[in-house]
């Protein structure tokens, strides 16, 4: 099969313009907070934010000290899909839930 020398070079797939609204993570944040049910601080640590190599991906490590517990976390937010067929990103998918472990975080960089 001979190639077409006029053809244009396929060009490698681009991260969605809309994931740089997360651009604002990427860092280490500490964050100290307590469950709904403590009057005092029970929950201490941080989260590390990166862009996976290509940028279609943000990683955050977790590392918490959670009421007497060590957790470690991986997580890892974007989108495959081409950016015309996908809706930009809405609020970010590691927003806390209502339950009675839920926490309220002081956080800082």
């Amino acid at each position: 099969m001979a190639h077409d020398q006029d053809a244009p070079a396929m060009q490698p797939p681009r991260p969605d313009p809309a994931l740089k609204r997360l651009e604002r993570f990427v860092g280490t944040w500490n964050v100290t907070g307590r469950t709904l049910d403590s009057e005092e601080d029970n929950v201490s640590g941080r989260f590390t934010f990166e862009w996976l190599p290509g940028g279609f991906f943000l990683q955050q490590r977790t590392e918490l000290t959670f009421a007497g517990y060590q957790v470690r976390g991986l997580r890892s937010s974007g989108t495959t899909r081409p950016p015309a067929s996908s809706p930009p990103p809405s609020t970010p998918a590691w927003r806390g839930s209502r339950s009675p472990t839920s926490t309220t975080c002081r956080v800082s960089r």
